[in-house]
């Protein structure tokens, strides 16, 4: 189990940094809730969108993000210290989908990328149907998230082209009546995150 304290002070490094580097934008903030668990689901266009809105969230957000970037030697001291969750992205990780509803048991706030992957045009791909599955077992809302304003391949793009950042909340996302053993409720529940997420990138504002 994580440090707590350490949990809180990169978090708290993070928030301090992001805030410093880019210009964020945040309109909807008023829609996680200061209490309780709950799951932010949102597009994914560039490496730093997990620190992107843990920077935009008034509480701590705890990551699913994929082995390879938890156990990779420069960031997996950090991914440990802010208690994310990692996931293999090859096949279905039981493991994974665990450990996210005992967080979410205590009260963690869960951030997920529905997409399973960055983006390659940046625009938002089809779900996997594994969030879907964790929203349903711990029957916690979900609350959509679009990112906008940054779509780097590149790590060392995204930290040296800096720019004003777009994070935007939609409302929860309730799911009552429908079932985590059934295929066609979690193909439902998936569709209904991703228009979800869809129906923010929609109020997007032309440049």
């Amino acid at each position: 189990m994580h440090d707590m304290a350490r949990f809180y002070w990169w978090w708290w490094v993070n928030r301090f940094y992001m805030r410093l580097f880019f210009r964020l934008e945040i309109s909807g903030e008023e829609w996680i809730p200061s209490s309780g668990s709950a799951i932010l689901v949102s597009n994914h266009i560039s490496y730093l969108d997990a620190n992107i809105i843990s920077a935009a969230s008034p509480r701590k957000v705890s990551f699913m993000i994929a082995r390879e970037w938890y156990e990779a030697r420069l960031i997996n001291w950090m991914c440990r210290f802010l208690g994310c969750i990692p996931v293999n992205r090859s096949g279905q990780d039981l493991g994974a989908v665990k450990s996210a509803l005992k967080g979410l048991s205590q009260g963690f706030l869960l951030g997920c990328f529905p997409e399973g992957g960055i983006s390659v045009d940046g625009n938002l791909q089809e779900g996997k149907q594994g969030v879907a599955l964790i929203a349903l077992r711990s029957g916690c809302p979900m609350i959509p998230v679009h990112l906008s304003g940054h779509c780097f391949q590149s790590l060392p793009a995204t930290f040296f082209l800096p720019k004003k950042i777009h994070i935007r909340i939609g409302k929860p996302i309730l799911l009552d009546g429908e079932d985590p053993k059934d295929r066609e409720s979690l193909a439902r529940v998936t569709r209904r995150i991703t228009d979800a997420i869809q129906s923010l990138a929609d109020q997007v504002e032309p440049h």
